[in-house]
């Protein structure tokens, strides 16, 4: 019976088995090719729908049945698991809402291996992504529609930037180059201008003016294809980025058009989207100009140094001549020196000079400008001293100078900041410089020319210098006396033996032994101003009157190590000269600057943390865009409290010691502070502080050769000790920059948690006293020194007491001494009178009340004491 008939009769139980094992086995017909599909589906889905069909609708049936079931009967048929037809088709199918996107890729496919299987599936986007027909993970590889699509999206987009970039660039007049290439130093309110870093000397000169010899030199030298290339070279840009890519030293690639192209946009374009930009109004102005005109142009306004731009004015710098007259060896040198105007200079490195010299000569001879025989025949040309610039003159040079300084720290480059336009801004206060330059302009019109004053004011809170005195005018004198010079540090160095004492257990109640002389192990004798015993004394005491025997005997019990390491810790220097471990470095045998010491008296200030100190706040290009903002990096010292202690101590000498007259003129304002004296008065200083700013004092006398001298005397001073001109410096600046600011009171004392009182006591008096010396009381300790003073002051005082007197006990002291010290033992100190006399002075080791005087019989560090001093390194020094 045929198929369409018995489709026609309608499904019976044979014809439905008989469905049932064709589809569950393999269908193919005798002649091998695939079978027909069954009549029984056709049948079941017409009895479902309750309608019969012809054989003709029951193909149809059949056909639709399986284009909707293909892919469940063909898992069926590849299982085995295949139901009888009559069950398959008397099970109801339940109804769907929707098909999934995998049922229906999957039903394309299925349907397309019925038809073949190289047919594609077709796209279900645009892009084609992800890719429709391809499995994981080659669908999610972008089609090469998808990839031509976006490469000419870059293209176009491209195109689009450049011609906007090109239309939008204009090429700017020469005189627009120079207008960019100062850079100007301001104040610390960012208005007042302090300064410029480089007057512009600048003179234009016609392209026929401008001698061959170095537009040949410069044409070798820079840019062999000049006259070929179209004002880039992207060979060299290739090179330059491969370099650059591979972390070499970053370059260019640039043409001389590019680098004229450079002076315009000096400082502000050094991404490649900036290079870009030169590099299209280098072609709009290789298209403009003749190639003679550019390089005319180039000449005119590049920075050859010496705050020379252009090469008449680069002529007139090196070799006091005008271009015109120019010999070849000559215009080769400017043109050497033209990559690194300062560091090439030949005032500052010769040996590079003439290396690079000999290089564009090189250059000539293979470009054909020359022969090696006229090569041969030139020597290296003389140049002129450098002029320094007039807008560092007088004394805001020093600062200036600072600045720049501090900006090459920072990698900043001298090219850099001399064409960079750069906006400046520095710490300096224009009320505290005003007020430190007055300061120094008041001493007496007597004071010697050699005579040498340096001085720094900080912020202890944050180290930025507010004011600083480097010396009269830096164009005559560019040495900067107060971050350059060293001078002997004297006994402003006991503060270190202080913190080193206090942070070791001893507190400022600690007692020890201020009598004079005294002899420690290894035959080192000290002495104190006139040999004048002060009994066992508090430490406060010892600071207060800068007692020198006292404080020789706390070093050495702490190790004079100690007073070295808490001075590096505090910040200064390790490789200060003369900053040694030995016993006699309490005294002061290091030579610092007074900026170093600035910055250590600020930690103090500053509750033991310490701030490097730095004059530069920020760095702004032309276009407004940050180029260097300072970031406070603080570190603590010193512990809080031990700084508190060492404050209450330090403020001893300005009330009742050697810099007592600053009460009257800080008008009751608290200061803390040391003076200093080195031995045979080679320097004096006074370094104090505030709650709000800290300024250090220095003062010295260089000879012809450089060494230290004794300070001459001049005005009412006959010996010039920290205790007289470093501390009037100190009061008139101090006074004059806190005018105005709020009273502020330092911390009181402090108990320390590692307190050790097992020198808080007197010990009992010597049983063989000597006649020089009075007895030590047995009742009550003393904190002033003994009745019987030292054989010289007791026995011939003078008429007018010294501005440091000596310590006489009373007025009339009595034969023998009493159990209990005279009241009137401090009355010297209490009113010193202004001048000094010579017999005053007396012989001893420095130290004293007020005398803050050492001794002439010192000798120099690293020598042997002489006289009383006995055989010890360093150098003495007084209070």
């Amino acid at each position: 019976m045929s198929e369409s008939r018995r489709s026609s009769r309608g499904p019976s139980k044979k014809s439905t088995g008989s469905g049932a094992r064709r589809a569950a086995g393999v269908r193919r017909t005798s002649s091998g090719k695939p079978a027909a599909k069954p009549a029984g589906k056709s049948s079941a889905k017409s009895s479902r729908d309750g309608s019969k069909g012809t054989s003709r609708t029951g193909r149809t049936a059949a056909s639709a049945g399986a284009a909707r079931s293909g892919t469940a009967k063909t898992s069926a048929s590849r299982s085995g698991a295949a139901k009888p037809a009559a069950s398959r088709a008397g099970a109801p199918k339940p109804p769907t809402s929707r098909t999934s996107v995998g049922a229906r890729h999957a039903g394309r496919s299925t349907a397309a291996a019925g038809r073949g299987r190289g047919t594609k599936v077709a796209a279900t986007n645009f892009l084609n992504y992800p890719r429709a027909g391809a499995k994981n993970p080659w669908r999610w590889i972008p089609s090469l529609r998808m990839i031509v699509g976006a490469m000419a999206l870059m293209v176009l987009a491209g195109l689009g930037f450049a011609a906007w970039i090109y239309n939008s660039t204009e090429v700017p007049e020469p005189s627009d180059f120079a207008l960019a290439q100062t850079s100007r130093v301001y104040y610390a309110d960012g208005k007042t201008e302090m300064g410029q870093f480089s007057e512009i000397n600048r003179t234009e000169l016609p392209a026929d003016e401008i001698p061959d010899s170095i537009k040949q030199a410069v044409v070798a030298s820079e840019d062999s294809t000049f006259y070929e290339n179209r004002g880039v070279s992207p060979r060299g840009i290739i090179r330059a980025l491969v370099n650059n890519l591979s972390g070499g030293a970053r370059q260019g690639g640039s043409t001389i058009t590019m680098q004229y192209v450079e002076r315009y946009y000096t400082g502000t374009e050094t991404s490649y989207v900036g290079k870009a930009k030169e590099a299209v109004m280098a072609l709009k102005i290789d298209q403009e100009l003749s190639k003679d005109e550019i390089l005319s142009r180039y000449l005119n306004t590049i920075y050859f140094g010496r705050g020379a731009y252009g090469v008449q004015e680069a002529s007139q710098a090196y070799f006091g001549k005008d271009a015109k007259d120019l010999t070849e060896a000559e215009a080769a040198l400017l043109v050497a020196v033209i990559p690194g105007p300062s560091a090439y200079d030949p005032a500052n490195n010769p040996e590079k000079a003439v290396q690079l010299w000999d290089r564009v000569i090189t250059r000539q001879v293979g470009q054909g400008q020359m022969t090696p025989a006229e090569a041969d025949a030139i020597e290296f040309p003389e140049t002129i001293d450098p002029k320094s610039e007039n807008s560092l003159g007088g004394t805001k040079g020093y600062l200036l100078s600072q600045v720049r300084k501090e900006l090459l720290a920072q990698g900043f480059t001298e090219d850099e900041i001399n064409t960079g336009g750069f906006t400046i801004v520095s710490t300096i206060d224009p009320k505290v410089q005003e007020s430190t330059v007055e300061a120094v302009e008041n001493l007496p019109d007597s004071r010697p020319d050699n005579n040498r004053v340096g001085t720094v004011t900080l912020d202890p809170s944050t180290g930025a210098i507010r004011g600083m005195y480097g010396g009269p005018d830096y164009v005559s004198q560019a040495q900067n006396d107060a971050t350059q010079s060293r001078m002997q540090a004297g006994t402003i160095f006991k503060t270190f033996t202080l913190i080193a004492a206090l942070e070791d257990g001893y507190p400022l109640d600690s007692r020890w032994d201020g009598n004079s002389p005294k002899t420690f192990r290894g035959g080192w004798e000290v002495n104190n101003l006139n040999n004048i015993d002060y009994g066992r004394v508090t430490l406060a005491k010892a600071t207060t009157n800068s007692i020198n025997t006292a404080y020789a005997e706390a070093n050495i019990e702490i190790g004079p190590e100690r007073t070295r390491d808490t001075a590096v810790k505090l910040g200064l220097p390790e490789e200060t000269p003369g900053l040694t471990s030995d016993a006699s470095n309490v005294l002061g045998s290091a030579s610092p600057t007074v900026l170093e010491m600035a910055e250590v008296y600020a930690t103090i200030a500053s509750g033991g943390v310490h701030h490097d100190s730095y004059i530069v706040e920020s760095v702004t290009r032309p276009d407004g865009s940050t180029r260097f903002e300072h970031e406070d990096k603080e570190t603590r010292a010193m512990d809080e409290d031990v700084a508190t202690n060492a404050t209450v101590a330090l403020q001893g000498p300005p009330t009742e010691g050697s810099a007592r007259s600053l009460q009257g003129v800080m008008d009751g304002r608290p200061v803390a502070g040391k003076t200093g004296t080195s031995e045979k008065f080679r320097s004096a200083w006074f370094v104090g502080f505030t709650p709000q700013l800290v300024t250090a004092v220095g003062m010295f006398q260089p000879g012809e050769d450089g060494s230290e001298q004794t300070l001459t005397s001049f005005g009412d001073v006959q010996n010039i000790t920290g205790g007289s001109y470093p501390t009037d410096i100190w009061g008139d600046i101090m006074s004059a920059s806190l005018e105005g600011e709020e009273y502020l009171d330092f911390p009181s004392e402090v108990t320390l948690d590692n307190e050790d009182r097992s020198r808080s006591y007197t010990p009992p008096p010597s049983p063989d006293p000597t006649t020089t010396q009075a007895p030590q009381p047995t009742e009550e300790p003393s904190e002033e020194p003994s009745e019987e003073p030292s054989e010289e002051p007791s026995e011939e005082p003078s008429e007018e007491p010294s501005e440091e007197p000596s310590e006489e006990p009373s007025e009339e002291p009595s034969e023998e001494p009493s159990e209990e010290p005279s009241e009137k033992a401090t009355e010297p100190v209490e009113k010193p009178t202004e001048k000094p006399t010579e017999k005053d002075n007396g012989n001893g080791n420095g130290g004293g009340d007020d005398a803050d005087q050492p001794v002439e019989g010192d000798t120099e560090a690293g020598g042997t004491q002489s006289g009383k001093s006995g055989s010890a390194p360093g150098r003495g020094g007084g209070g």
